[in-house]
């Protein structure tokens, strides 16, 4: 018995000296520098989901992609024990994800509870505030004296006269709290605890960390000459922010690539999905919705005061857990769609581009603001006129497998062609100068493409007057049979089309091209013939398709 009264009562001194240890706060950071990473899982042809009046109503899906954000802050810390908190991190923090440099720090936490409706509710539960409203009888303000209960679904307050659900009065009701709690603040919080044998002194530490609601994507605007076989290039990276922080004076970055992440699995997401929801102060759950209680009341008058006796209810003291909903109607647009306008364009200057292993880092090469719920462009890829032709292409696989010719644009990404710069993956608006001015021809995209790669642009076109077809032959063998490929143009014009062949492995079948009726070039692994057709005429190319049967892998 005296072993566990030690135990407990040494417990409860720590609990008392971490309780008692000073804190301080770190407003801001004296620099930030935000890099952004974008959402794998968007396909190029698909732009960011940036509903503006969505995001300013606080209902927009979070974007897919990320952010690594690096501050410096100094600042003096005591000596021994003491919680440091550093306001003004970005909102989707992953916590487990910050590193500190140059600082000594024992333990980390995220603060959620925030300066809000319900962390003031939560805070000043049990405890006496004051109602402010005004009198709809003379419209004079009035003040009285509350203590805070909690309710499910409504919000209870004690007053002299009894108890009285709030937001059933009729008037604007308005809670007025004799102080901020220690514990919450306007901007998301990390926290972290210091050392006990701490010596204390000004320190300027790096705080590095991962944030969720982050993306952005590369956009292209091309003009093809009149004949088609020029194409006047540039690019602009489009940055988007979901997060409620914004972040002055920051150094931007963009990674290009594909960058490895590992993905949770099932049970992984249940047990996130559980923590948001019995987190009070969850994005989804840090909102209120006061309700008038309680309903049913033999003669129940709306809108007015719902009193009780004095000792009708007990006393609560626990947070109050229920869902919320603002109900604007509208977002942060007009009628007409002003103010929607939520993407900022920068200057002139272009982003600096670096090599990290086979990514790419674009670098804003001035400072700039990444404000919250925003997105930002700037360019990345200075207007260059780029030697290509236009042409329609198809791929065959040996299987039987194939489709219509596209027309494209085809170049090869090098310094001969005056291109030469790596491609991020985004869409493209193309327009071709004519005898009428410049005129619109469509969107398409880009695939990520490095240096000396081949690069296809598809054009928009419905369908294309050429014909493709496959057929057998009337020659066969064991294992193989003859086919016959005809292409045909319909066009007024001549027209170059090449086609991709490639060998096959379907389950457990080879297929081979072989002996074919015309000289193929190879690139890539494949074999690729490339005709010229002129108008109403028909290009034919015969070979031999080879199936073979492999072994079983399972068979002794």
């Amino acid at each position: 018995m005296l072993r566990w009264s030690t135990c407990a009562a040494l417990l409860l001194a720590a609990t008392a000296a971490l309780a008692d240890a000073p804190i301080v706060v770190s407003k801001a950071p004296d620099t930030v520098a935000v890099t952004f990473y974008r959402d794998n899982m968007r396909q190029a042809d698909q732009g960011i989901e940036f509903d503006a009046q969505a995001v300013e109503n606080d209902s927009a899906e979070p974007l897919g992609g990320f952010a690594m954000i690096t501050e410096t802050r100094t600042i003096d810390i005591p000596a021994g024990e003491a919680v440091v908190r550093f306001e003004g991190v970005a909102g989707g923090i992953v916590p487990e994800s910050a590193m500190l440099f140059n600082g000594d720090l024992k333990e980390k936490n995220f603060d959620g509870r925030l300066l809000s409706q319900r962390g003031l509710l939560d805070a000043f539960t049990g405890q006496r505030v004051t109602i402010r409203r005004i009198n709809d009888v003379t419209g004079k303000e009035e003040t009285e004296e509350a203590t805070i209960l909690s309710q499910p679904d409504a919000v209870v307050l004690k007053t002299v006269k009894g108890y009285e659900a709030m937001s059933c009065t009729g008037t604007m009701d308005t809670l007025l709290f004799p102080s901020v709690p220690k514990d919450l603040t306007a901007k998301p919080t990390l926290s972290m605890t210091t050392r006990p044998d701490n010596k204390g002194g000004r320190m300027t530490l790096t705080l590095a960390y991962l944030a969720d609601n982050f993306d952005w994507q590369a956009n292209y605007v091309g003009t093809f000459s009149p004949d088609g076989q020029r194409l006047k290039l540039t690019g602009w990276l489009t940055l988007a922010s979901q997060d409620q922080t914004s972040f002055l004076g920051a150094e931007v970055s963009a990674i290009a690539g594909q960058v490895a992440t590992a993905r949770l699995d099932d049970e992984e997401w249940e047990r996130i999905d559980a923590e948001r929801e019995s987190n009070p102060y969850s994005a989804d759950n840090i909102e209120l919705n006061f309700t008038c209680w309680p309903y049913g009341s033999t003669g129940y008058p709306p809108y007015n005061p719902v009193l009780f006796g004095p000792d009708s209810l007990p006393d609560q003291t626990k947070p109050i857990f229920v869902s919320y909903d603002y109900g604007y109607g509208g977002g942060g647009c007009g009628d007409e769609g002003e103010g929607c306008d939520v993407i900022v364009v920068t200057g002139t200057r272009i982003a600096r581009r670096d090599d990290v292993g086979d990514l790419k880092l674009y670098t804003i090469p001035f400072a700039t603001d990444v404000p919250s719920k925003s997105m930002k462009q700037v360019r990345f890829l200075a207007e260059s006129e780029i030697e290509g032709e236009t042409l329609y292409r198809a791929k065959y696989g040996a299987s039987d497998n194939y489709d219509d010719p596209e027309f494209v644009f085809q170049f090869t990404n090098n310094k001969e062609s005056g291109a030469g710069e790596p491609f991020p993956k985004g869409k493209i608006a193309l327009f071709q100068k004519t005898a009428r001015g410049r005129q619109l021809v469509g969107e398409s995209s880009i695939e990520d493409k490095a240096v000396d790669e081949d690069v296809r642009i598809k054009l928009p076109e419905e369908r294309p007057d050429i014909d493709l077809n496959v057929s057998d032959t009337d020659k066969e063998g064991d294992d193989w049979r003859e086919q016959k490929m005809e292409v045909e143009n319909f066009y007024e014009f001549p027209v170059t089309v090449e086609i991709e062949l490639r060998d096959e492995l379907d389950w457990r079948t080879q297929y081979t091209l072989s002996r074919f009726s015309k000289r193929l070039t190879r690139k890539d692994g494949a074999y690729v013939w490339r005709v010229k057709i002129d108008p109403d005429e028909k290009a034919t190319l015969k070979f031999r398709l080879t199936e073979k049967e492999l072994p079983d892998l399972d068979e002794d």
